[in-house]
């Protein structure tokens, strides 16, 4: 009898992931870590946050039960994570429209919110060009199809280009659209454009799924849901995935919110019993642990002033790296062009490479990155940069 298994053939790495586990391999005394998107200090450290720490341990202290905590998770958490997306004075929050439920990271609460996509009826989603590759991955793996939008043009956000590809979008589409500090480019969309595509999702009745993973780096909390909430006031319906990987250092513990906003009681009842449902046939309950400790920070005022201003130091130090970086690329490539880094945002931003020149990098000067040419951003140190952008200025400048 044939063995089932027999009939299964290796996949290749994921790119991403491959890249992670041959730098690790790499034993060069110099090497730069320019691919996973996590956040690192200067000694090259992924910290876990000083109010994290505090948070964690008054968590675990009065934790008296690991009972499940239903299919909505921790309610002082979505509310929390409500209360950044809407804003604390939010007539959504207050007229009882809104839907959240806590998902295992923010690949969890998108997948919470394609599936909801799939159970209206969307057979399409569309997806930004340049975007993170599990965007794609995610939606194709429900069985929906793909179609790209263009975003980025010569360093530059492409409103013209994005309005022109989104009105070819038909009734029941649904478009994922990144919040502030875009994965890869770090180009964000202007506020007033919001607006715009919130009006184009409305009137072509579109299905948006904002995601949001880096609330905080760009300018800072409450400047950086500007955007968000202009697209909500004008797009009507709206789902949003929201991820306190990066912006708590909760990278492991896996913590996200899906979010919905609805236009009466019965689309809210409709919307809380299908998201449970989903979550039922997936994962059943969302882990805890997490956010238990975003809760404890964001209802303790001490702390949640400790944690903001670690937040602080982590977008101030990412400005700073890239405002040196782009500044040595520009005198060393004598190219202005690259002066562009400096006005995007967040932990990413996406160098003019290719696949084959971002494998002669990684085999020659143990520089790595993605073929897509994305850097991190957050991984360089200061001490590195002379070196990096003398190596970079090669293919930057052929």
């Amino acid at each position: 009898m044939t063995n089932p298994f027999s009939t299964l053939t290796a996949l290749p790495p994921d790119p991403l992931l491959g890249l992670m586990t041959a730098y690790r391999e790499d034993n060069r005394a110099v090497k730069f870590d320019l691919g996973v998107g996590v956040y690192k200090s200067e000694s090259g450290h992924t910290p876990v946050l000083r109010a994290v720490k505090k948070a964690e341990a008054m968590f675990l202290a009065k934790q008296d039960t690991k009972v499940y905590e239903g299919p909505r998770g921790n309610a002082e958490f979505c509310e929390a994570i409500e209360r950044f997306v809407f804003g604390q004075n939010s007539l959504l929050i207050a007229a009882q429209r809104t839907v959240s439920f806590t998902a295992p990271g923010g690949c969890g609460a998108l997948f919470l919110g394609a599936n909801l996509m799939k159970r209206m009826g969307t057979k399409r989603v569309w997806v930004s060009d340049p975007t993170w590759p599990n965007h794609p991955k995610l939606v194709k793996a429900l069985g929906l199809d793909t179609s790209s939008y263009r975003y980025a043009e010569n360093g530059a956000y492409a409103q013209a280009a994005m309005i022109e590809d989104l009105s070819k979008a038909s009734p029941g589409d649904g478009v994922i659209i990144q919040g502030p500090c875009h994965n890869p480019t770090g180009i964000d969309v202007p506020v007033e454009a919001w607006k715009q595509l919130g009006a184009l999702c409305k009137e072509r009745g579109l299905v948006p799924l904002l995601d949001i993973a880096y609330h905080g780096f760009a300018k800072g909390l409450e400047q950086d849901m500007a955007g968000v909430r202009a697209f909500i006031d004008t797009a009507g319906d709206v789902l949003i995935s929201y991820s306190c990987s990066k912006n708590f250092g909760l990278y492991r513990e896996r913590t996200g919110c899906l979010l919905a906003t609805a236009s009466n009681d019965r689309t809210v009842e409709a919307t809380r019993t299908h998201l449970a449902d989903i979550a039922r046939g997936a994962y059943s309950m969302p882990p805890a642990h997490g956010a238990g400790i975003v809760a404890t920070i964001l209802n303790d005022s001490g702390l949640r002033a400790e944690w903001e201003e670690e937040l602080n130091e982590m977008r101030n130090r990412m400005i700073s790296l890239r405002t040196a970086l782009s500044e040595a690329l520009v005198a060393k490539t004598g190219s202005n062009a690259l002066a562009r880094l400096a006005q995007q945002n967040g932990m990413f931003s996406q160098l003019p490479l290719n696949a084959q020149q971002a494998a002669a990098l990684r085999a020659d000067s143990g520089v790595y990155l993605p073929g897509s040419g994305r850097i991190n951003i957050a991984g360089l140190k200061v001490g590195d940069i002379p070196a990096l952008s003398t190596i970079l200025a090669g293919p930057l400048s052929a």
